[in-house]
């Protein structure tokens, strides 16, 4: 039964509430936000329905951190005074995503959303427990895995196959598809930029013209790995100089890493505000680049309350999302996937799950397969040490054959996986 604590100053809510006979309340209205952490220290609560006007010596963000800080996986539900841009973002970032203003108060929304459970949750935790058992009793299972691995991949086979005819019947041509947008994402810390950086070295090395655009405005990267600075002279000059009065243009944020390799780091400075880019710009900006390049990597963000993220996705050819195999981060990048695919709209099919920092002590191949059946799998990347050497001392060269082998075989997974061939100009990929 569900645990759940008020803190709103609504009696009607409470009483409301108490009816309900699905969850229990166990702390009713507590009156200042200080009362808040002190209930939690002492008592497991599920849900908390908080109000922004609740008096009390620290600010909301504050008293959010000391929440999460304690019960990190306690939901939230949130009534702000007014409208505020810059902490709903905030708030998203936090893993709150049930917003209300104090006009917008209706008990029977707020019962709904403590009842309900979506069935990705349903189905992670049902997937979580199935794989420890599967780790705890892996040797006398190995049967029964094989035969339902089995069945899932003959279900996918049959999705991808029915795709294949639905991309014929509207006269699709993978041949008229050139020049690709690849959007690399998962979780923080997964290694989505040094993947962005050695895929564009597996590019080089096939005599293709790359572009790679760090999106990751809250993270930048890129170029501290590649060793160089994030804006062009002239840009740093203008900006140096508080210059920056007429619009930049794309292409004066393009940096040479080599003859056949660009970067852009500074993608912020186009931006309409803080973290926030038009859907029409981003199009824009893609559409100028498309002409330029042969493939164009884009480094995302974890964040999920950042828009402009889902508009990349969507106007990607490939969606590449990186997953740590380990239980912890397997469950933060189902959590991910859900927002993308849920909320976001993006098609499940449209996401290629690459294993990324895998070694010996990784949840076994067959249960990831398992864990993630009805996605496309490109396969794993080992957890080298060879990426401090790249990081360290930007060497893009260090990397070993055994390396460059697994990068290549990921993307001949992709040319010959079936659900990419509308997707995938094939004059890209055939020289792999």
């Amino acid at each position: 039964m569900k645990k759940i604590m008020t803190a709103i100053g609504d009696q009607n809510l409470n009483h409301k509430l108490k009816q309900e006979n699905t969850f229990e309340i166990v702390v009713e209205d507590i009156s200042y936000k200080e009362g808040i952490i002190e209930v939690l220290e002492k008592k497991q609560i599920d849900f908390l329905i908080l109000s922004e006007l609740l008096p009390g010596e620290i600010g909301i963000k504050e008293l959010i951190e000391k929440i999460k800080e304690i019960s990190s996986s306690i939901q939230i539900i949130l009534f702000l005074e007014k409208k505020n841009q810059e902490l709903e973002n905030y708030l998203y970032a936090k893993g709150i995503y049930y917003i209300f203003y104090d006009n917008q108060v209706e008990i029977s929304k707020m019962i709904e959303i403590i009842k309900e459970e979506p069935n990705e949750n349903k189905q992670l935790k049902k997937e979580l427990e199935e794989l420890k058992q599967l780790v705890i009793e892996k040797g006398s299972n190995q049967e029964k895995i094989r035969e339902f691995l089995q069945r899932k991949n003959e279900k996918i086979r049959n999705k991808r196959r029915l795709a294949i005819e639905e991309a014929k019947k509207e006269g699709t041509s993978s041949e008229e598809r050139q020049h690709e947008i690849i959007c690399v994402s998962g979780v923080s810390g997964v290694g989505k930029s040094i993947f962005s950086v050695n895929l564009a070295k597996v590019f080089m090395e096939n005599k293709n013209k790359i572009l790679i655009i760090d999106f990751d405005v809250l993270n930048n990267s890129l170029h501290t790995i590649l060793g160089i600075k994030k804006y062009p002279e002239k840009v740093a000059s203008k900006i140096k100089n508080n210059n920056l009065l007429k619009p930049l243009q794309i292409e004066e944020l393009i940096m040479k890493i080599n003859s056949k390799v660009d970067l852009i780091a500074g993608i912020s400075l186009l931006f309409d505000g803080q973290y926030q880019i038009s859907k029409v710009k981003i199009k824009t900006i893609l559409s100028k680049l498309k002409e330029k390049y042969d493939a164009i990597i884009i480094d995302t963000s974890s964040e999920c309350f950042l828009d402009y993220t889902k508009e990349i996705m969507k106007n990607s050819n490939v969606n590449i999302f990186m997953v740590e195999p380990n239980l912890l981060e397997i469950k933060k990048a189902k959590k991910l996937l859900n927002i993308y695919i849920n909320q976001w709209g993006i098609p499940q099919s449209d996401f290629h799950i690459l294993f990324n920092k895998y070694n010996e002590n990784s949840i076994d191949s067959s249960i990831l397969k398992n864990i993630f059946s009805g996605f496309s799998i490109l396969g794993k990347l080992s957890n080298s040490s060879q990426y401090n050497l790249l990081i360290d001392k930007n060497d893009t060269k260090c990397l070993k054959k055994d390396l460059q082998k697994e990068y290549l075989n990921i993307f001949q997974r992709l040319l010959k996986s079936e659900s990419l061939e509308r997707k995938i100009g094939r004059n890209l990929w055939k020289k792999f």
